[in-house]
């Protein structure tokens, strides 16, 4: 109990101090968002709107036209959300240490694994939920703004649009998603805090370039290791251990595995496009997944072990 106490307090501490990239940065984007929209909405002539809602067809558009939008605007957090995590992730430690407050809260009966615990908690959960609950609030908005612009021209839409399993749906799949997100994250979360913990400066810098700088150094010698054994780290490296923090990029799993059994690029990314759910929890039976969750442990655990010994 008293280990959970401590560990809401240190939630606490990194939303205060992070409250900028986690908070006001989601709020800004859902802000010039939703400007852009509702001055596109309330533009909308009485003309238009009876001539674009004449058969279900065109209703059907309408819906489809809202997915489009909820798919756009998860791209745009998506992208905030990758800068924000890998910002946030590889100054997690690094900053503590340049600003010297690492002395007081080493100073408290807080342990360093319960401490690098929190912050894995802020990169893994919050700032993805954050940006997945301003999405679909900005979306909600976007939709009653639509629905009102058509209800001032006598067209009634609220249900139709609010009861559509197109567009729920698509909330669906993305909360569906978020366990694999947060399984998937881990070994590019845990390299990141971990560098965090040892490199003194440009820690965002250090986390791109070790991977990038031991993989020219293998490939360089691909005449002796073997284009397999360059590709398969290549995919350790920089892909699963830099790139595993942007949402759906577990679907290169699917289009490796595909491209293995059929040797063609195209057909391989058109069996994933026609098979794979990508939203499914069938890859938690992969090796893959669970291989990058030890080893993201393991790297959390040693920047917890270097940030004990650090006090400078």
């Amino acid at each position: 109990m008293k280990q959970m106490m401590t560990l809401k307090w240190l939630l606490k501490r990194e939303i205060w101090e992070n409250k900028a990239m986690l908070i006001w940065s989601n709020l800004a984007l859902a802000g010039l968002i939703l400007i852009f929209t509702l001055s596109g909405i309330f533009r909308l002539k009485d003309a238009a709107i009876k001539v674009d809602l004449q058969a279900d067809v065109q209703l059907n558009d309408l819906v489809t036209a809202v997915g489009h939008y909820f798919t756009s605007g998860l791209i745009l957090f998506s992208i905030l959300m990758v800068f924000a995590v890998y910002s946030y992730a590889t100054g997690s430690l690094s900053d503590e240490r340049k600003d010297r407050s690492i002395l007081f809260w080493k100073s408290l009966p807080v342990s360093d694994e319960l401490t690098v615990f929190s912050k894995v908690i802020v990169a893994l959960i919050l700032f993805p939920l954050m940006g997945m609950l301003t999405l679909v609030l900005t979306n909600l908005i976007s939709m009653f703004a639509l629905c009102g612009a058509y209800a001032a021209h006598g067209v009634g839409l609220f249900s139709f649009v609010f009861s559509s399993n197109g567009i729920w749906g698509q909330v669906g799949h993305t909360l569906k998603s978020f366990p694999i997100y947060v399984a998937w994250a881990l070994p590019t979360i845990g390299w990141m805090i971990l560098v965090s913990s040892w490199v003194k400066s440009r820690p965002g810098m250090w986390a791109i370039l070790i991977p990038v700088g031991v993989f020219a150094c293998i490939a360089f010698a691909n005449d002796v290791v073997g284009v397999k054994f360059v590709r398969d780290v290549a995919y350790a490296l920089l892909f699963r251990g830099v790139f595993s923090i942007v949402p759906d990029s577990w679907s290169y799993h699917y289009y490796l595995t595909e491209y293995e059994q059929t040797l063609s690029l195209p057909a391989s990314i058109q069996n994933v496009v026609l098979k794979a759910d990508l939203s499914s929890w069938d890859i938690f039976a992969t090796s893959d997944l669970w291989i990058g969750v030890i080893v993201g442990i393991g790297m959390l655990f040693m920047a917890a072990r270097i940030r004990r010994g650090r006090g400078d």
